[in-house]
């Protein structure tokens, strides 16, 4: 993903965000995958679920951003650089995405799943501003990610246009007001709608595109800060990150011990819930970019899950722990959680692996070379 800003040099700091997130996102359906009903376990998995896509979007932003903020200090920023950063976009994303949404497709077919609104999945609209998702679930992230590519470049252009004589502060404040904007529209959420359970609140909130944007925008500010202010962020990473985590435990510790919820503390669900989480890694996100290399044994196993982890997103859950949970349950296996888990995790690896090897990697080499 990063071979777009980094001439083929890995930052290994962002391998470890991009693992790390991965790992939380494969782990958050384990308990669907034994039939764990362990409450515990559910609201750790909910949690892993939400935080590890959450950092999947904030290091986007910093990855898009920064490409884009290089074009916008540059005089030659025009449309037709947005429609080459679209191409690299899409060539790095759409090709594994419509090769499993369509396996999708089959599975759904096999086992009598509906697959109502199926075309929409193709241009990303399945959740825009309605849930309509009925299979494929983990593609609503998607959709936020490919907007977020379609949209922000342009209203970019819009403010390079207007206010060509302070390109490096009307970057920022570009970007802020864009943060503003789907605050407020989260807002109108809150004042209009009152529903107050989880389920609604994911796919009325959580899920819907128009809404979350602003998650992968906060990325762009660390891409603003890395290139004007490096200096500032490189000494004092090590104290954003301890503020990081103090604000994750009060946020996802603390703050549930004090009972907040979505019926008690509705406005804070429906619009600041986001913005916290988002802040939260906005803040321990300098420490990773400034970390160049590892030395140690983990390193390339680091490396590895990071560069097959789109791949395992896309398959881990609506691919292979629905097929093995059916092949379990329909030949009445019986096999403990460990042995589950280890060889869900084990095809998880292998299948990505060689779907990056054989499918995403060629193409990406294909992308670069013309």
């Amino acid at each position: 993903m990063n071979t777009d800003i980094q001439n083929n040099q890995r930052i290994f700091g962002l391998d470890v965000v991009r693992a790390t997130a991965i790992a939380m996102v494969v782990f958050s359906h384990v308990y669907y995958l034994i039939d764990s009903s362990n409450p515990l376990l559910i609201s750790v998995s909910g949690l892993f679920g939400f935080f590890g896509v959450e950092l999947f979007f904030v290091l986007s932003g910093f990855l898009i951003g920064t490409i884009l903020l290089k074009k916008y200090i540059n005089e030659t920023f025009s449309v037709k650089e947005i429609f080459i950063f679209l191409k690299r976009r899409w060539f790095r994303t759409l090709p594994t995405y419509y090769l499993v949404l369509v396996l999708n497709i089959i599975v759904a077919l096999i086992f009598g799943y509906s697959i109502d609104g199926w075309a929409a999945y193709f241009v990303f609209f399945q959740n825009f501003i309605d849930y309509k998702i009925n299979f494929f679930t983990e593609s609503w992230s998607l959709s936020v990610e490919e907007w977020t590519y379609l949209l922000i470049p342009f209203v970019l252009f819009f403010s390079w246009t207007v206010f060509k004589k302070n390109k490096k502060i009307s970057f920022i404040v570009t970007v802020i007001l864009l943060i503003l904007f789907f605050h407020i529209l989260r807002y109108f959420v809150y004042v209009e709608n009152s529903f107050s359970d989880m389920t609604s609140w994911n796919s009325n909130l959580k899920s819907l595109t128009i809404y979350r944007i602003d998650s992968i925008l906060f990325g762009f500010v660390t891409a603003w800060l890395h290139m004007f202010y490096k200096d500032f962020l490189q000494k004092y990473k090590g104290y954003m990150f301890i503020v990081s985590l103090h604000l994750f435990l009060f946020q996802f510790v603390v703050m549930n011990v004090l009972g907040f919820d979505i019926v008690a503390t509705p406005l804070y669900y429906k619009v600041f819930y986001f913005t916290l989480t988002s802040f939260t890694i906005f803040l321990a996100l300098p420490l990773f970019v400034y970390w160049n290399t590892s030395q140690t044994i983990l390193g390339k196993p680091i490396q590895l899950i990071s560069k097959i982890s789109y791949s395992m997103y896309l398959l881990h859950y609506s691919i292979i722990t629905v097929l093995m949970k059916y092949v379990i349950s329909n030949l009445n296996i019986q096999l403990s959680n460990v042995v589950i888990i280890t060889t869900s995790m084990f095809i998880t690896i292998l299948s990505s692996y060689l779907l990056y090897r054989f499918y995403e990697k060629p193409l990406m080499n294909l992308r670069d070379k013309y």
